[in-house]
Order: structure tokens, then sequence, then C-alpha cells
């Protein structure tokens, strides 16, 4: 289940880079970022694994005549917990689609940005007792809202922070578990 999510999701962003591609290089500006950092998740919810390894691919585009940039970002998180020699594991993927209003200003560098949409996400855990291990996965649609910004060290290349927060419920061993959360981290990438 999940290589067919991945897939899915990964084959909607190289169409949206292949429409950057096809489309008038002068008319459309925007950011294409590798990101780390760390993702941290309800305590109640992913007990002893509420803290994950972040790292995700950010992708927006805009062209002068629109208010707003279109965005395509896809993260994948994981943490473990080790206990008695086992290990627990938790994992999500998340595709979040939706708007970004970055703020451009001629004389700096700085480009502040917010933005928010909808958040395809996946997560599953791996649970170990008595040295065997069980593992759920489940799928779910729901938010993300987030703020950052770029800070251009050349017109090809920038560096920024992104702070987000998504949102959405899955279920696992029989309970309801929030498998968003709120990411930190930087980014660093090509803009066009």
């Amino acid at each position: 289940m999940k290589s067919n999510w991945i897939l899915k999701n990964l084959s909607m962003l190289v169409f949206l880079v292949l429409m950057v591609s096809l489309a008038k290089a002068e008319e459309f500006s925007g950011h294409i970022s590798g990101f780390i950092g760390l993702k941290t998740m309800d305590s109640n919810d992913w007990p002893d694994l509420d803290n994950h390894f972040a790292m995700g691919i950010f992708f927006d585009i805009t062209k002068d005549s629109w208010p707003v940039s279109i965005v395509l970002d896809i993260t994948d998180t994981g943490g473990k917990h080790k206990h008695d020699g086992m290990e627990d594991l938790g994992h999500t993927t998340e595709l979040h689609f939706g708007i970004r209003k970055i703020f451009i200003n001629q004389d700096s560098r700085i480009e502040p940005y917010i933005g928010g949409g909808v958040s395809s996400i996946y997560a599953e855990q791996e649970i170990e007792v008595n040295n065997v291990s069980t593992e759920q996965d489940d799928s779910t649609v729901g938010i993300w809202l987030g703020a950052g910004m770029y800070y251009e060290m050349n017109p090809k290349f920038g560096l920024g922070l992104d702070v987000r927060y998504s949102d959405g419920e899955v279920t696992l061993f029989d309970e309801d578990l929030n498998a968003g959360g709120l990411y930190m981290g930087v980014t660093g990438g090509y803009q066009f």
C-alpha cells in the first residue's frame, strides 16, 4: 500500500515539474528546495515515537499576474524507540498541496511567506512485543498551515527556514491518532 501511495504522490510532483519546464521561463518563477528538519507529533498519540527526523522536497510556482504561488511539497519522516532489546518504529509521508503568499521586497534578499492547504497523509507504526513485530498503516486527508522565509544567496540559489503544522487523523492498532505535527527545518535549492 505504501509504495502505491508514494508512487502516486511522486508522479504528481513530476507532473508539476514537467508543467513548469514546458512553460515559458520568462512567465513563471518559483522554487524547488530540499528540506531537512524535525517533526514533533502528539506524545499522547505517539508515545516514545513523537519526535521524527524529517526531509522533503518543496516546490512552488507563480506567474507575475498571480497573487499567490501554487505549492506542492512532499515530506517523509521517521522515528524509533528502543526498549528491552526491541525497537518500535513510526513513519509518516505527507503531500502538501495549496497556496503560498511570498512577500517580495526588491530592496531585500529576504522573502517571508505564509501558506496552507490540503495534506494527504500516510502513517505507519511497527511495534515490537516479545521480539515479534506487528505493523499497521493508514492514510487520510487533512490540512496544513505554514510560514517561513527564503534568503536569496544569488539569482539561482536560495536558503530558507520553514515552520508548518499539519493535522489529519489515522487509525492504527484500533486507536485514532493525529498523524500530523509541527515541522521545523531549513531549505535550500534552486529558484527560477
